[in-house]
């Protein structure tokens, strides 16, 4: 038996260090990931030399994160053994303060397994069991009353991609809560995986898992995300843009709703904030300048909106012949300044509509071999029905 002592407050698990329980020991043999709240390490158990997966909470004063988070896995394992497509948890103890969770050893997640595929995509015939065993797993969440949040390829983990293909299990329990726990307005799930209604502020409940799943099994067809996006207002452009405004239901529950949509006087409709959203020069200015003092920040996007508006001049006098500029008329004025502003648009606004063209692309071919075999199933939109039945609502 060895033993380490922790005298920091956060504690950094490198490879072979030496945790303890009260029943066994714990050599770290690899770091297999990491997060906001601790790493996830591939430990050997001394008791039995077997393999376990070990998630060390580094911080000691996440100690309300550390018991939540068991106090759930318990949860999920009570009454028999747990469920086939959720990670089997095999008990948690403290570590000089630090709570240590156990797990039983799987092989890659499914990020990894995208990225050894050609063109990081999985054949429908792929897609349909591993979306079946998320379904059943999330079925079984709802039976407990728990709610996931944070649903992506990273948190979905194959049992043995080797002799067990396709077979996986969710993991990952660090944010999940019981239904009507999370309050209105609490923002959970990564990015683009994140449903409409937790983007409005609204109610936290299982069917913003189903969504998530929905993300999922478009990007594993496509080979990149159904919402690729940096930013939130983006994502909700993108949402309104394929699938449709939220309900008005959705809207009118959401703390945040008026940060993408507004509502005039004496109507009860909520309408797109469209033009206010996909403006992106102010984003551009912020993000490639440092903090300026409230009295520069003005004086700064002035100078840069005039040195730009002067360097367009010179480059439209160079390109265009004196001719031409005197005859051109009011309409090929308006369209050159139009393509004067597409310019200007920074390099992940280009990479966003490359990757929104190749979702387009991909779903017309999929519609088309939907039509071309009765037995093809399009994924995103089986998977967006299923979400609308999970919430017994109508309307995107």
């Amino acid at each position: 038996m060895c033993k380490i002592y922790l005298w920091s407050s956060n504690y950094e698990v490198k490879v072979g260090d030496c945790l303890t329980s009260p029943s066994s020991s714990y050599r770290v043999k690899k770091i297999i990931g990491s997060g906001a709240y601790g790493k996830v390490t591939l430990c050997q158990k001394a008791s039995n030399n077997q393999m376990v997966a070990l998630k060390v909470l580094t911080n000691p004063h996440d100690d309300y994160a550390g018991q939540k988070e068991a106090r759930i896995l318990q949860m999920l394992q009570e009454g028999d053994s747990g469920h086939d497509n959720i990670v089997r948890y095999m008990g948690s103890f403290q570590y000089e303060g630090h709570h240590c969770h156990e797990f039983e050893k799987l092989d890659i997640d499914m990020n990894d397994f995208l990225k050894s595929r050609p063109h990081m995509t999985l054949q429908l015939t792929e897609i349909r069991p591993i979306i079946a065993q998320m379904a059943r797993a999330l079925q079984y969440l709802k039976t407990k009353g728990i709610v996931h949040c944070d649903l992506k390829p990273v948190n979905i983990m194959m049992t043995d991609h080797i002799q067990q293909p396709l077979h996986v299990k969710l993991i990952d329990f660090g944010i999940a809560c019981p239904v009507g726990e999370a309050e209105h307005g609490t923002l959970v799930q990564t990015l683009n995986y994140r449903a409409p209604e937790v983007q409005v502020g609204g109610a936290i409940t299982e069917a913003i898992d189903i969504w998530s799943v929905g993300c999922i099994a478009a990007q594993m067809f496509l080979g990149t995300h159904l919402f690729a996006t940096t930013n939130q207002y983006d994502l909700m452009r993108h949402v309104v843009r394929i699938v449709g405004q939220p309900p008005k239901h959705v809207l009118d529950s959401g703390k945040h709703t008026r940060n993408f949509f507004r509502r005039p006087k004496g109507t009860s409709q909520w309408i797109y904030r469209s033009r206010l959203i996909q403006r992106p020069f102010p984003l551009t200015i912020a993000k490639h300048n440092p903090p300026l003092p409230p009295l520069r920040r003005s004086a700064r996007i002035q100078a840069r909106q005039s040195q730009s508006s002067r360097k367009r001049s010179r480059e439209e006098e160079e390109e265009m012949p004196q001719k031409r500029l005197k005859k051109e008329d009011d309409t090929s004025a308006k369209s050159q300044r139009e393509d004067d502003t597409s310019e200007e648009r920074p390099r992940e606004e280009n990479t966003a509509l490359q990757n929104r063209s190749r979702v387009e692309t991909s779903l017309s071919q999929l519609r088309k071999e939907e039509r071309s075999s009765g037995e093809q199933v399009m994924i995103v939109k089986s998977t967006i029905h299923l979400y609308l039945r999970y919430t017994d609502q109508e309307g995107f």
